[in-house]
């Protein structure tokens, strides 16, 4: 989840969040001991396991696109050994972010940078893959943000998404707000998927896989609210006193089918050039 969620709280999130580690008392911390708080996205850890499985067997440079507090990142550092660099727009996530990873043992190809997921700030063809997990929602300029990322992927790079789209016939004044990327229908940009893969392919990508995950989205929202992540890392830490709230207007909106939570793998298409001589 990108920096488009709402925190609501006066105490800066860096200061709270080492606050609970210090209460914690010495630990030895796992990345995953922290998922309650950095895999907000729908279906949580295993939905990063899950779209991970789709990562080519050469691609080992990464960029995650509105990392939130890394959680995505890490995962795909420490199982995969993949070296990330994860980017948000909110300095405060990054902040949670870089601080999080220094409570873990041996990390060191995986680094978060504040940035605007519009104007990438890296070289092109720098990355073997990019990874959007719950990121797009609030922002209108999806062409430009496809662009951006076709710019810095390398030849035949692939870009991963777990994304939020409205469902079928649906308009956007008919979602529940506030949810997790926007406190109302005006701060929210959700897109068709047919007319998202349409702007894609007029940039230069190809779609390989797809699957819907709507059902899976629900199942696990009615599961972590009726069990949810234990203290301390909970994600109210990182949404806000909102948290409760935006849970009940998600789970509505699955629920009255609304939206469409869907998986899919890009490539970057090889362009062929030819001569007339």
């Amino acid at each position: 989840m990108n920096s488009t969620s709402l925190i609501r709280n006066h105490q800066p999130l860096t200061k709270r969040l080492a606050n609970l580690l210090k209460e914690a008392g010495p630990k030895v911390w796992q990345a995953s001991d922290f998922a309650g708080i950095d895999q907000l996205h729908l279906g949580g850890l295993e939905a990063s396991k899950a779209l991970a499985r789709w990562l080519p067997l050469n691609a080992t440079r990464g960029l995650d696109i509105g990392c939130g507090l890394g959680g995505t990142s890490r995962y795909l550092a420490v199982n995969h050994g993949c070296s990330m660099v994860g980017l948000d727009l909110n300095n405060d996530y990054i902040q949670a972010a870089q601080l999080l990873n220094s409570h873990l043992p041996a990390l060191s190809d995986c680094h978060f940078v504040v940035g605007n997921s519009l104007a990438l700030p890296f070289a092109e063809n720098r990355f073997d893959f990019a990874v959007s997990q719950h990121a797009s929602m609030n922002i209108a300029q999806k062409a430009v943000l496809l662009a951006a990322v076709h710019k810095v992927l390398k030849a035949e790079g692939c870009l991963l998404l777990h994304e939020v789209m409205l469902a079928q016939d649906c308009a956007q004044t008919s979602v529940d707000y506030p949810t997790p990327w926007a406190d109302q229908y005006d701060h929210s940009h959700l897109s068709h998927w047919p007319g998202f893969m349409q702007l894609a392919h007029a940039i230069g990508f190809n779609l390989i896989k797809f699957e819907d995950n709507t059902m899976d989205a629900l199942e696990w929202l009615h599961k972590t609210r009726n069990q949810p992540p234990p203290p301390p890392f909970t994600p109210n830490i990182a949404l806000g006193p909102t948290a409760g709230m935006m849970s009940a207007n998600m789970l509505r909106n699955l629920q009255q089918g609304r939206l469409q939570i869907v998986s899919a793998s890009l490539v970057k298409a090889c362009l062929l050039y030819t001569s007339d001589a």
